[in-house]
């Protein structure tokens, strides 16, 4: 019995270590307790689209699709393990945002990331750097700055299920541990990017100049100016945990030395080390899809929910001004009036989307909302 039980458990440990996108229709069908087979995009999944990582009710309303270099993704020469995950049926263009995990880690693990930010609209890449033992931050931050060319090419390249409908200007970065860091070293590289999420970031940057032999590996405020808004997640307890080889070097320095003039946020988690903000679980994952939501889809109601501290922070450091969103006003002259009606009836029938004009949140423009403005206007 004892031997029955082992190679039942060697069995379990072996799916365990796959993921449902990686199995065939075959092998979908014999895991049903736990994938399911989407006829859309002809590949397994885990059941109700999620990843079967972190907490069940923290995926979007879409499910999504995967993408390797299998497929014809493009092979770049900064990065390795590259996955893109998109959503289906969402709406585009489709916002970018690509990941890099911590050292050691090939990407892998953050494949819960990829698959819950797709399931909110966005396309994710997860990439891994070339060498996860012995590429630093700025190394890894290039290999964002390369996967942001791979996107744009997947955006033309004829039989992707997401050609031409990219946006090839959006493009957001973030990472664990020291992926985190790398994101802020690829915003001093790229001032174009629309947002960062660093979850848990370390940060030790090269600097012949400024930083002490023999290693010349340092943190200074001059290495984290740049203007691109970042969400920061800390452990309370973290140094602690890591050490004081670290003192400088986490979350809370790097908040403290991004400008002011720089949209920012510190969630420092109660209670809570290194592995704080590992998986979208709960505030943290209501507070990254807030956050993209509002710096790269412009979504004003977002900002305020952002405002609201969590229950769970044992510090939360906020500098954003939320600007008061009048109910109605889609073109944003501070009135509601027969142009904000042209305006929405435009978007019902080239088939565009903005959140001002989708009143019910349905995620869709159409005469319901039309209705709703009309209502407004006349009351």
């Amino acid at each position: 019995m004892r031997r029955v039980f082992l190679i039942y458990s060697i069995i379990l440990s072996s799916f365990a270590s796959a993921e449902c996108y990686e199995l065939n229709y075959s092998d979908c069908l014999y895991w049903s307790a736990y994938c399911e087979w989407n006829e859309d995009t002809g590949q397994c999944q885990n059941i109700g689209g999620g990843s079967g990582g972190g907490d069940e009710n923290a995926y979007g309303p879409y499910t999504t699709g995967i993408l390797t270099e299998s497929d014809g993704l493009r092979n770049g020469p900064d990065y390795d393990y590259a996955r893109l995950y998109y959503p289906i049926n969402a709406n585009y263009p489709y916002k970018s945002i690509i990941m890099t995990p911590g050292w050691g880690d090939d990407g892998s693990y953050l494949s819960v990331w990829g698959e819950f930010l797709a399931s909110y609209g966005f396309i994710a890449m997860i990439i891994g750097p070339n060498d996860p033992i012995n590429d630093d931050h700025q190394v890894r931050g290039q290999g964002l700055i390369d996967a942001m060319e791979t996107i744009r090419q997947e955006n033309y390249r004829m039989g992707s299920p997401i050609y031409e409908l990219i946006d090839i200007q959006s493009f957001s970065v973030g990472g664990y541990s020291m992926g985190g860091g790398a994101a802020q070293a690829a915003a001093m590289l790229d001032n174009s990017i629309k947002a960062i999420i660093s979850l848990n970031p370390t940060l030790f940057v090269y600097d012949t100049i400024n930083c002490d032999a023999p290693y010349y590996y340092c943190l200074i405020p001059e290495h984290l100016d740049h203007s691109v808004p970042t969400l920061i997640f800390a452990g309370q307890t973290e140094l602690n945990e890591m050490g004081q080889d670290y003192d400088g070097f986490l979350g809370q320095t790097i908040y403290e030395f991004i400008p002011n003039t720089t949209d920012k946020i510190l969630f420092e988690v109660a209670n809570q080390g290194h592995g704080a903000a590992a998986e979208p679980e709960g505030e943290i994952a209501d507070i990254i899809i807030d956050w993209f939501n509002y710096q790269v889809l412009d979504d004003a109601l977002s900002c305020n929910e952002l405002l609201s501290v969590p229950s769970n922070a044992s510090q939360y450091l906020i500098n954003i001004d939320c600007i008061d969103e009048i109910l109605g006003d889609i073109n944003g002259d501070s009135f509601v009036n027969i142009q904000d009606i042209i305006l929405t009836v435009n978007y019902v029938l080239s088939g565009e989307y903005s959140n001002s004009a989708d009143f019910n949140s349905d995620g869709n423009i159409d005469i319901l909302d039309i209705v709703q403005l009309v209502n407004i206007i006349l009351n």
